[in-house]
């Protein structure tokens, strides 16, 4: 039996109706923690699934971030906290894998530094408008969420912007070493990430071992940091 935490993310179109999609993102609370049936879950490397997220909604330039290290909670250094956010973003765009797989991924990112601004989602998990700048930062999401993230496109599918919000009391460790009974935040960052460039979830009961499946497998567990076959085999589709 595995403990596993619920992760998703909401996409917004910018030139028609709002269209939502994968709603959800990590929980860290002990009440979104549950048991999960793997057995049926090939293994990460064996296994091809992936979704998208839209239509087929992508980047078509470098997606440019910045950070917003004012809101990082006092129990983290901010240094640190960026450092974690930059290896998580190569692990989707150097399509980080343990399956021998080459890195055919065109996809690219440019942190911009620093800003005061926050990211465009609400405390109950919402996306409230494009304002142009993909930012990531810390901010409370009402107790169910422990990150969350989303992403508008144009006509053209096009992605112009990535948002990601994160809870500052969520109980968070940015390594395996020092890590006790927290939520990896390498692990969710990969995960929301591959939203961020239109990856979608996959079903947690078949493709449970997937970066991009519904649950992260535990505290203390990074696995959701390494791609498996599905998560590239979707970018190398988008990118």
């Amino acid at each position: 039996m595995r403990i596993a935490v619920l992760m998703a993310a909401m996409v917004l179109a910018l030139v028609s109706a709002p269209a939502a999609a994968a709603r959800g993102s990590a929980g860290g609370h002990p009440q979104d923690a549950r048991p999960v049936r793997a057995a049926a879950s090939p293994a990460p490397c064996n296994d091809n699934a992936y979704k998208f997220l839209g239509p087929s909604a992508r980047w078509t330039s470098t997606l440019s971030w910045r950070f917003r290290a004012s809101s990082v909670p006092s129990s983290l250094r901010s240094g640190d906290v960026l450092k974690v956010i930059k290896k998580s973003f190569k692990n989707i765009v150097n399509a980080r894998n343990d399956c021998g797989m080459a890195d055919n991924v065109s996809a690219t990112h440019s942190y911009l530094g620093t800003t005061p601004r926050k990211p465009a989602i609400s405390a109950a998990g919402s996306c409230t408008g494009t304002d142009g700048h993909s930012v990531i930062g810390f901010a409370a999401l009402d107790g169910y969420y422990a990150g969350y993230t989303c992403i508008w496109w144009d006509a053209s599918a096009r992605i112009v912007e990535m948002d990601m919000r994160l809870d500052p009391a969520q109980p968070w460790a940015l390594s395996l070493a020092e890590c006790s009974n927290e939520l990896m935040m390498e692990a969710l960052l990969t995960h929301e990430l591959g939203h961020g460039y239109g990856l979608g979830h996959v079903g947690e009961n078949r493709h449970g071992r997937l970066t991009m499946s519904v649950y992260i497998d535990g505290l203390c567990e990074n696995q959701e940091a390494s791609l498996g076959r599905g998560d590239i085999q979707g970018l190398n589709a988008l990118y």
